[in-house]
């Protein structure tokens, strides 16, 4: 038995714990963010005649036939909120990245090209946060160069959907030991806590020792790993916003056509070639009549009116599950900001406090394989994001003047309101500024 025929076989027979991972679950999550799979299905022409030719999260209707169905599938669209809501929510965070303090210039090298791409780490984390956050979980692969003449002397770093992933293992502290996934190339690529390997099928095309003494796969979660986010409450209810928008078209489709009627007296009933008549009249003709008039009919609104109502219910849950504090079709009161801003922050505050236990164990595994010591970096996140609304609070700000608070008082609300709106600005200039605030508030005299 080969070795790695052996660890296959000890994996799978004894008691530790295989992660046994949907992936189906985590496919559809994916193909929500990125408005592929399902979401775009292929519709072929190949007889004339449209077919579907691949997967669609449209619903087929009992009676609907397939040549039917297949046309909706071809004017069918998606509107990507959840991709939108993983991209907002990883734009808060970016306001305010984390600091890093290190003096090895291999580690500062890894800072400013974090995955062989060219990436920053902080650019990296972004994309990371919108894969991760559609998902709930998410895996991260720290590697080296195997060729010492690739020209690259520091780790890079990798990200793994948990939809690729062919064998998982995690031990009792949740950390993963073993893991094997599949490539583009048709390969499986594989890590334990001492070797790495690549194999396609039972032949191993290349493996060695890392010595890293852990697997340099991390596990990343909103929760325990594996799990679904917050956010994957979108993806269900944009699938079922995809079909009723679909569902909407076919209704729109086949009724908001006015029919035209003729009333025809019964002695010229037998007179009239009714055939000539409605391949004649249309919108260029005149149409001449005698005795009763012409009149059209159209079918109610009522369906398509319900489906409208529901439609916009949907958005609105959409809306409030991705923490959308902006109120685009109506104004909402200050209380109810302020909910929602909190819900945000605190959404925001658990992800940054995950997202720093990640990078912590990414900095020991980057400083194992340079040999260096943990210590050799420092590093801080954010635990309070603080959103709120602006406008908001220039109005408090305003009715705090006319109320005749004292300037102490006004700088403070000043200099906090200048903190929230420029937040991204470097700490000196900052700092300089809100300096400035203050003096200009005590230079003022009492009128």
């Amino acid at each position: 038995m080969s070795l790695l025929s052996f660890i296959l076989w000890f994996y799978f027979t004894t008691n530790w714990l295989l992660m046994h991972l949907n992936i189906a679950r985590f496919q559809f999550l994916a193909d929500a963010l990125h408005g592929t799979g399902g979401f775009r299905p292929q519709v072929s022409r190949i007889t004339g005649t449209p077919a579907l030719s691949g997967v669609s999260y449209l619903i087929q209707y009992p009676r609907e036939g397939d040549e039917k169905f297949a046309r909706r599938n071809e004017v069918a669209w998606y509107a990507n909120d959840l991709g939108a809501a993983c991209s907002r929510f990883a734009g808060y965070l970016a306001k305010r990245p984390p600091m890093r303090v290190t003096a090895n210039p291999l580690l500062a090298t890894f800072i400013d090209d974090c995955n062989w791409r060219g990436d920053a780490l902080d650019v990296f984390w972004s994309a990371f946060t919108v894969e991760a956050k559609a998902r709930g979980s998410m895996l991260l692969l720290v590697d080296m160069p195997s060729d010492p003449n690739a020209g690259r002397s520091v780790p890079y770093l990798l990200a793994i959907a948990p939809e690729d992933v062919a064998h998982l293992s995690v031990n009792e502290q949740g950390l993963v030991d073993f893991c094997e996934i599949y490539t583009d190339d048709g390969v499986i690529r594989g890590w334990d806590t001492e070797r790495w390997w690549v194999r396609k099928g039972e032949q191993r095309l290349d493996e060695g020792e890392h010595g890293l003494g852990a697997c340099p796969v991390l596990a990343f979660t909103e929760s325990e790993f594996p799990n679904e986010g917050e956010f994957a409450q979108i993806a269900d209810l944009s699938r079922r916003l995809f079909n009723l928008h679909s569902e909407l078209d076919e209704i729109l489709r086949a009724q908001t056509f006015s029919l035209l009627t003729y009333q025809i007296p019964v002695e010229q009933a037998g007179l009239l070639d009714i055939a000539t008549v409605a391949a004649q009249i249309g919108t260029h003709n005149m149409l001449v009549h005698s005795g009763n008039t012409p009149a059209f009919i159209a079918p109610p609104d009522g369906p398509a009116t319900i489906y409208l109502s529901r439609i916009a219910a949907m958005e609105e849950k959409i809306r409030r599950i991705g923490h959308m504090v902006e109120a685009p079709d109506k104004a909402e009161s200050g209380i109810a900001l302020t909910i929602r801003f909190q819900q945000l922050n605190s959404s925001l505050s658990h992800w940054a406090a995950r997202m720093s236990d990640l990078e912590s164990r990414v900095w020991d595994l980057v400083t194992r394989w340079l040999g260096l010591s943990f210590e050799s970096v420092a590093v801080s996140w954010n635990d309070d994001y603080a959103l709120t609304d602006i406008s908001a609070e220039l109005d408090i700000l305003t009715a705090m003047q006319m109320t005749g608070f004292s300037d102490a008082t006004l700088s403070a609300k000043r200099q906090s309101i200048v903190a929230l709106a420029l937040s991204g600005l470097p700490e000196d200039e900052l700092s300089a500024l809100l300096a400035a605030e203050g003096d200009v508030m005590h230079e003022r005299t009492p009128i």
